[in-house]
């Protein structure tokens, strides 16, 4: 009796066995099959043998290696394919199962080191770049949602053991989808992990910085910029967020304090000084203001930003006489009228040579370009204002040559000196 029960439980263990290893063939059969005449009845074939499959495996059925690696293997192609057919067929829509299915059984024969292990690595790398495709084509079309899952997936696959590639790319449009969808504590997780790996770009800091802001979350945020500020000191644009930080919870004194702080570390660094001229223009300082321009200037006499942002303090206090001149009751003297005029085109003549300063360094800036036809109009210097409005209708080769003789033949304030 007990020998029949033996042999009756050999006899399904084998039959079930045989199934499986018929259902793997005839999967592989039919794969082949779809390979070499592209029929998809032998692709939708092939799945159901692998689905049969997987479901006697499901139920405990167990195969030998060699049988397992032809599983996975052929089980991930064919889904690859299916996929594949959906992506590239305008007319049916993507069903990126099949992708989670095909990625799944990949990362199953490489992890258990099978025959095909090598070209389910091979595979698998394909998978990766189709969910990158995906996630540029679903940003695109603005559903970051899913655009930040598909770069995540991306991800997932190219950090398996097998790639084992440091994915920054995508890590970094992850992080750029989920803040664009507003899921402020995925970008934080996505910016935390590219700034271990590369603490020196400063794009991470950046978007970190702002998930923090927008969450409104201020002690993360400080947290990032003190973080930033030790791994890039010299960022202009991260001192730029600090500035902005303190701004915002008006405290004027930590703000100049961590300026002047940073200033005394590194003071012959323009950038620092220019950021301080910034702060205190924004804090209505400009005496103070034009200090920190003009140290500027004395470390890096080209720096253009220190020479426009001068000429805009000299325009702005021109800007406040002009306000009070034009609110002038028609009874007014003639002495005030004359006063405010005076003191127009004094701050205007100091304006300038900051301005033909910027067009000496960048020949082929309209807006400088702009700025200068009506300054010199406004000063009375027609040939000047004539000579800029000939430039705005010239190429850029052509205004560089134009702007050197400009200055050669004196028509400026010898800038280059």
């Amino acid at each position: 009796m007990m020998k029949n029960i033996v042999f009756l439980i050999t006899m399904v263990f084998c039959c079930s066995l045989f199934g499986q290893k018929t259902d793997v063939t005839n999967s592989l059969l039919y794969y082949e099959d779809f390979l070499k005449k592209q029929d998809v009845n032998d692709l939708y074939n092939a799945r159901e043998a692998s689905d049969q499959a997987t479901i006697k495996i499901d139920k405990g059925a167990v195969l030998k290696s060699k049988q397992l690696s032809k599983y996975f293997h052929s089980r991930g192609s064919i889904y690859l394919s299916l996929f594949e057919k959906t992506w590239f067929d305008d007319g049916v829509t993507v069903d990126f199962d099949f992708l989670s299915i095909a990625s799944i059984s990949f990362t199953q024969d490489i992890e258990n080191e099978g025959n095909n292990s090598k070209e389910s690595n091979s595979k698998l790398q394909r998978c990766a770049l189709l969910y990158q495709d995906a996630g540029y084509s679903e940003y695109e079309n603005k559903n970051y949602v899913s655009s930040e899952d598909k770069f995540a997936r991306a991800v997932g696959i190219n950090t398996t053991l097998s790639i084992n590639l440091i994915d920054t790319l995508n890590m970094f449009y992850a992080a750029v989808t989920s803040f664009l969808a507003e899921d402020f504590d995925k970008c934080i997780n996505w910016s935390n992990k590219l700034i271990v790996v590369n603490p020196l770009e400063e794009k991470y800091h950046l978007r970190l910085i702002a998930s923090y802001k927008e969450k409104g979350d201020i002690e993360g945020q400080i947290e990032a910029i003190n973080n930033a500020r030790k791994s890039i000191p010299n960022s202009k644009n991260i001192i730029l967020e600090e500035v902005n930080y303190y701004i915002s919870i008006e405290n004027n004194e930590l703000l100049l304090k961590s300026l002047d702080k940073a200033v005394n570390s590194d003071p012959e660094n323009p950038i620092l000084h220019a950021v301080l001229g910034q702060t205190y223009s924004s804090l209505g300082d400009y005496t103070k203001a034009k200090l920190s321009y003009e140290r500027v200037l004395e470390i890096d006499p080209d720096y253009v930003d220190a020479h426009n942002n001068i000429a805009a303090i000299y325009l702005e206090e021109a800007n406040t006489f002009i306000e009070q001149k034009d609110a002038l009751p028609l009874s007014a003297s003639s002495k005030k009228y004359n006063s405010l005029s005076s003191k127009i085109k004094t701050l205007r003549l100091k304006a300038l040579p900051y301005l033909e300063k910027v067009l000496f360094l960048q020949p082929t800036d309209e807006s400088i370009i702009e700025t200068l036809k009506q300054i010199y109009y406004q000063l009375e210097m027609d040939k000047k204002s004539m000579a800029m409005k000939k430039l705005m209708g010239l190429s850029d080769e052509q205004k560089v040559t134009f702007v050197e003789e400009f200055f050669l033949k004196g028509g400026g304030n010898s800038p280059q000196d």
